[in-house]
């Protein structure tokens, strides 16, 4: 993906339109502060916008879930430079409560239209030798009637496969698919989203082999070695998490095992997984080490050695096409492959691991800022000791993803509030 950035410390709201049944009505000035969310784990962009109203909209809109709302930011004073332009679906106003005799305040929940058009139907399809991003794209233009602007990323996924849909809804289904589709390095790691682009229906590795779109240097004085990406400073950081190793042990980062079984041929397949296994796997890392720890237990195994620290038991088909029985009587049901060995359990740790290490940074609100994107973090040492060696904190210096963005724009501000996360870091890995 590829995205032109712009400096946005000056914007101004050229439409925020709510489109009803009774006419246009412009929000822009009754409207406090609104709020725009996407993220990779979400589907759709969503948000809320806080109205204080003094002239009885509510009232005389009668808001009823079926409005608009049409959000149009530019650069001040320049209409030809959108920073921003949506229409979402209006599907719900809450937290209504009068602040003076004459006015009142609320909250309008906004999304994008798919999620209500994807709500209102469900899939019962049968899809035979088709790729899982191939069922991706079919579902999203024949059930939520997207067009090829609506599209940021479409990364096609590895291997043919039939599947039926089991009645679900479009987004349900596509989520579905993500937890199957498995990349040209047989990774688990889809990712279905919508940010600031479109729809996004691709595998993590391709996303964070992607460059940064630019450096965050967090020295007090905030240069950035690009013109572009010029941001006058991180107006706050904060380390959410840098890792858990009881978390890790329970999600399967270190190891694991899957079991699989098939009911028709009777057989048995333990696998054990470990964390070189999975982590090794991916050709492209944000950072040069992994987020890994050799702790040993009492019992003098690391953490790659426990392999009961999470199973996986699932149905296994793999070992069908090397049956004389299935092969001659069931030629379909064996070259129909359900590969559960390569997703069922790597899916988990896979995310885990890359949420390891996850920052929130607070800046100078950006549109260019998008779930999906990469940055790179300059983070200095903090020391009270004049160590010229050590200049940088290798455990948070580094490249990142965004995983999630918080739009935050009031009436004289613009905010973006970002979290980003790595699955690797720069720090080296020492074996005790």
């Amino acid at each position: 993906m590829s995205v032109n950035l712009s400096q946005s410390l000056q914007f101004k709201i050229r439409k925020l339109e709510l489109i009803s049944k009774f006419g246009v009505i412009n929000m822009t000035e009754v409207y406090r502060e609104i709020n725009i969310y996407d993220s990779i784990f979400m589907p759709c962009i969503s948000g809320e916008i806080l109205i204080q109203d003094a002239i009885g909209l509510a009232n005389r809109m009668v808001l009823d879930g079926s409005e608009f709302l049409n959000i149009v930011v530019s650069k001040d004073d320049e209409e030809t430079d959108t920073l921003y332009e949506k229409t979402f679906r209006v599907y719900k106003i809450s937290n209504r409560k009068s602040t003076t005799p004459t006015s009142e305040t609320y909250l309008l929940h906004f999304i994008s239209e798919e999620m209500i058009t994807s709500m209102q139907q469900r899939i019962r399809q049968a899809f035979n030798g088709v790729s899982h991003s191939d069922m991706a794209v079919i579902i999203m233009v024949n059930y939520l009637k997207l067009t090829g602007d609506k599209f940021a990323l479409i990364e096609p996924s590895k291997g043919l496969h039939s599947h039926v849909i089991p009645n679900l809804s479009p987004l349900d289904a596509l989520m579905w698919l993500t937890k199957r589709a498995l990349n040209n390095e047989n990774l688990p790691n889809y990712l279905f989203f919508e940010n600031k682009k479109g729809y996004c229906f691709t595998s993590l590795s391709r996303l964070i082999s992607e460059d940064p779109i630019f450096n965050i240097n967090l020295e007090q004085k905030n240069i950035s070695q690009t013109k572009d990406s010029n941001f006058l400073g991180v107006r706050d950081m904060r380390v959410v998490s840098q890792y858990d190793v009881l978390q890790n042990i329970e999600n399967g980062v270190y190891s694991g095992k899957f079991i699989g079984f098939d009911p028709i041929t009777r057989q048995i397949r333990i696998n054990n997984l470990d964390y070189s296994k999975t982590y090794s796997q991916a050709k492209k890392h944000l950072n040069k080490y992994p987020n890994f720890s050799n702790l040993k237990n009492k019992d003098g195994l690391d953490l790659s050695q426990a392999y009961d620290s999470k199973v996986s038991l699932y149905p296994f088909e793999s070992l069908r096409r090397n049956t004389a029985y299935v092969t001659s009587n069931d030629r379909e049901t064996a070259n129909i492959i359900d590969n559960t060995h390569f997703y069922v359990f790597q899916r988990r740790p896979i995310l885990a691991n890359l949420m390891q290490t996850t920052v929130h940074l607070t800046l100078p609100g950006n549109f260019a800022l998008s779930s999906g994107y990469n940055i790179y973090l300059n983070v200095p040492s903090r020391s009270t000791k004049n160590d010229k060696e050590v200049t940088v904190d290798d455990t948070l210096d580094g490249k990142y993803i965004i995983t999630a963005t918080h739009h935050i724009i009031s009436r004289d501000k613009h905010e973006t509030v970002v979290e980003v996360a790595t699955d690797s870091t720069n720090k080296p890995f020492v074996v005790s």
